[in-house]
């Protein structure tokens, strides 16, 4: 496990949040957006989900500061705050969380997970949203339900990013062809563009940025992961454009780490990376 750390630190800010912060801090002074992930999903007790919701509570609590770079988003799994165990209870949570956050400007934006959580994600959303309006959430455009779900969430104004989608999901309910994912990619994202200022483009996909950029809409946001495809940030920081930069940290960090590893465009990128910062 110790072995992995050197590489999981490319995808992650630290082990805890103080490791965290300086991390955090030096994106923010560089001109990156940031949205902070605490590392965690399928709490299966309820003494995990209030663990949670005492470590978004900090992260708000610290965050409420005057920072010079202005402020941060949040991103929740709702299986780490009990969706799967009790959909009240992570009402309760989510909801507190949320109204924290507002007071400071912090959106607060649901991670989507596998398609077995999609409608109670979508429904949770929009139960929060009906008290506090700084909730949002992310779409996956390879399922197929998304074209429908779009529209809805938009009409109320609900914050949206933007995703291919990681999960590995059944024919019956996505698109399994990365030709095809891609091209129901754009078509969402030409709805989003075109019918609401608050989104995020989350891709490393070139051919997708570039369709992005070609639409001219001065409200784009680009969301990419932390230390994936750190010449793409670069270079749309460099353009001008609004980059955010996705940044977990958590105990929890070896599943996210070996997901990333698993993507072998992304081991290929980091081995050299690494090779390179060593070497210069």
């Amino acid at each position: 496990m110790k072995l992995l750390y050197p590489l999981a630190k490319r995808f992650i800010a630290g082990h805890d949040f103080d490791s965290a912060k300086p991390v955090i801090a030096d994106l923010r002074e560089q001109g990156y957006g940031v949205t902070i992930d605490y590392l965690g999903e399928l709490s299966t007790t309820i003494d995990d989900c209030e663990k949670a919701e005492k470590q978004y509570l900090d992260i708000i609590e610290y965050y409420k500061k005057p920072f010079k770079t202005g402020p941060i988003d949040i991103s929740i799994k709702p299986t780490q705050l009990g969706l799967k165990l009790n959909k009240e209870i992570c009402f309760k949570l989510l909801s507190n969380i949320t109204s924290q956050a507002r007071q400071y400007d912090i959106t607060i934006r649901l991670d989507m997970e596998d398609s077995s959580v999609t409608q109670d994600t979508i429904d949770m959303c929009l139960r929060v949203w009906e008290n506090n309006p700084n909730i949002g959430i992310a779409l996956q455009s390879n399922l197929y339900r998304t074209i429908n779900d779009l529209p809805v969430l938009m009409s109320k104004g609900i914050s949206i990013r933007l995703v291919k989608g990681a999960y590995k999901e059944s024919i019956t309910k996505a698109y399994q062809q990365d030709v095809f994912k891609v091209d129901a990619y754009l078509t969402l994202s030409r709805v989003l563009l075109y019918g609401n200022k608050k989104h995020a483009i989350g891709t490393h996909d070139e051919t997708i940025i570039e369709f992005i950029k070609e639409q001219g809409n001065p409200y784009t946001h680009y969301e990419l992961l932390y230390g994936i495809r750190r010449d793409i940030s670069s270079s749309l920081l460099k353009e001008g454009y609004n980059v955010i930069l996705y940044i977990p940290f958590g105990e929890k960090w070896l599943p996210y780490t070996i997901r990333r590893l698993k993507e072998f465009k992304n081991l290929k990128f980091v081995i050299i990376n690494i090779l390179r910062e060593m070497f210069k």
